[in-house]
């Protein structure tokens, strides 16, 4: 990326704030407690869409569940990057590690958390997305993702492709820069979509 568009792109992240792509929704669902929980795949152990997630759950007082690929991308971004980019522009799935203690079927609401790669979801949450495509029928899902400066990109349109049967309430984009000072905008985006019963 040429180094004015990304200059560009962190300016524009510094004064629109944490939350991006932002759409109303009228009547947040109600939800029981313990009928609620939040699904994540993040790139690193101290990353964005971690620290996310667990804003996220700690709000809802649900548990998280975190995505992991069976083969670890990169711990270098740059090799990350390249590793990820066929993958994303070609909506391929990336094998993913078996999820201990989820059942995604005993949840009415599920809160999705992704990096925004390539424009669209890593591919390890597109996997899990697919391969759990039945059990989200009929389920209100909100999804949010993290990004450098990108925005919501194509990330909340295909996901709702790959859910059709599911009640995908307007996704949320967040820029990673200022995620961790911009705690009441994650809140906002549970109290905006969910409320506790």
């Amino acid at each position: 990326m040429n180094k004015l568009l990304a200059g560009g792109l962190i300016m524009f992240s510094i004064f629109t704030g944490c939350s991006q792509g932002s759409a109303p929704v009228e009547n947040p669902v109600a939800v029981e407690s313990g009928k609620a929980a939040v699904v994540y795949f993040s790139w690193s152990p101290d990353g964005n869409t971690r620290f996310a997630a667990e804003t996220i759950a700690a709000k809802l007082g649900a548990k998280t569940f975190e995505i992991k690929a069976e083969k670890p991308y990169s711990n270098d971004y740059s090799t990350c990057c390249d590793e990820a980019k066929p993958e994303c522009t070609g909506k391929q799935l990336r094998a993913i590690l078996p999820i201990d203690g989820l059942d995604a079927s005993q949840y009415d609401v599920i809160f999705v958390g992704t990096p925004n790669w390539w424009g669209t979801m890593a591919p390890p949450v597109r996997t899990w997305v697919t391969q759990n495509a039945t059990a989200l029928e009929g389920k209100t899902v909100c999804v949010f993702q993290t990004n450098g400066g990108g925005g919501m990109q194509r990330v909340g349109k295909e996901f709702a492709e790959l859910v059709p049967n599911s009640n995908v309430l307007p996704a949320q984009a967040f820029s990673g820069s200022s995620i961790r000072r911009n705690v009441a905008a994650l809140e906002k985006f549970v109290t905006d979509r969910v409320r506790m019963k």
